[in-house]
């Protein structure tokens, strides 16, 4: 089978990938090494590692892997949607000081060229301010009062139907040609997997509507190699290698396609490029794997006391309060029992 593209991995850059191109009528597959996750397949709480944690050598097949380094521990997803079924659905736009910052803020005026693009992403993917505070959030309310900045306290902007709690009706974003969706109920289990169907995730939007215009989707299967075809420049196409990411005997096949797009995110793609351009992409930059950082987000675990609060209830991220220029605090929640991030603390 020789397709126009392969991509690797199903996150947000493959699956807008995956729309563009399908839209345009190219022949797209896309390799996910995690598994498709129907609503039923998810965790009730993140005690239940076998579901939640991706770790194939214990045979956990979840949504989320878990990568500890010397200095840092980096949260990344697995599964048909990537890291759009385990984040927390928060949108934020970010602010004009992101914008002019770096060694690239002198390219372009970055805030005005990239405007219409986050307008697309948002309503592809959905968004809308949370219209309900809960516990959790009422709480960072009050912090915000207490330190006398609740002018800054807001509540976010999230990838989540609302409509009518645990309500299913006909698709309420691309006149009809999306799936059916569920009203949010507020059960705050964003992160170990939505099981009633109303976060948006990627397989309910741009994978969805690029499997309409043809994409294929392969789950369970991981890239080991690519290898351009004859020629070293890759003008005549590439031959990338597949293995069985879930099976004890690990099955290969190879796939043709006239280009690949390496949409692993940081912990797939420069590790596997990383891989390839000591043996079969030798002329790849020699900047690879360089600059890497992450998202700046610290996990700070915060106990409450008051017996009579519940601080599992509402969506993962609810509210955020702006505490100065370039920082912020928000209030990240997990389903009711699951509290399994104490083992780490």
């Amino acid at each position: 089978m020789t397709y126009d593209y392969i991509i690797v991995g199903s996150g947000f850059g493959g699956s807008v990938s995956a729309l563009r191109l399908s839209k345009k009528g190219y022949k797209v597959l896309v390799v996910e090494k995690g598994k498709w996750y129907a609503a039923n397949d998810f965790p009730k709480t993140n005690w239940n590692f076998k579901k939640w944690l991706w770790m194939p050598s214990l045979r956990f097949f979840g949504i989320m892997k878990l990568s500890v380094f010397k200095h840092i521990a980096i949260i990344s997803g697995t599964g048909v949607g990537g890291g759009s079924l385990v984040y927390a659905n928060t949108l934020p736009t970010p602010k004009t000081a992101f914008f002019k910052s770096g060694s690239w803020k002198d390219l372009n005026d970055w805030e005005n060229e990239l405007k219409p693009y986050y307008k697309e992403a948002l309503r592809m993917l959905g968004a809308t301010k949370n219209p309900q505070l809960f516990d959790a959030d009422l709480g960072l309310k009050k912090v915000s009062e207490d330190l006398g900045i609740a002018e800054r306290f807001d509540p976010t902007w999230v990838a989540v139907f609302f409509g009518t709690p645990n309500q299913t009706q006909k698709d309420p974003y691309f006149n009809g040609e999306g799936p059916e969706r569920s009203g949010c109920n507020f059960c705050g289990a964003c992160m170990t997997g939505c099981r009633y169907n109303a976060k948006n995730t990627l397989d309910k939007n741009y994978l969805y509507l690029a499997q309409k215009h043809g994409a294929e989707i392969l789950a369970e299967n991981e890239v080991i190699d690519v290898q351009p075809i004859n020629a070293n420049d890759g003008s005549q196409g590439y031959e990338v290698s597949l293995k069985s990411s879930t099976k004890l005997f690990k099955k290969h096949q190879k796939i043709k396609a006239q280009g690949v797009i390496f949409s692993g995110g940081v912990l797939g793609t420069v590790k596997l490029l990383l891989k390839l351009k000591k043996s079969s992409l030798p002329n790849l930059s020699d900047k690879l794997g360089e600059d890497i950082r992450s998202n700046n987000e610290t996990l700070v675990s915060v106990t409450g006391l008051d017996k009579s609060k519940n601080y599992s209830k509402g969506v993962a991220i609810g509210s955020i309060l702006d505490t100065d220029e370039n920082s912020h605090l928000e209030i990240c929640r997990y389903g009711e029992g699951s509290n399994a991030w104490k083992l780490v603390h």
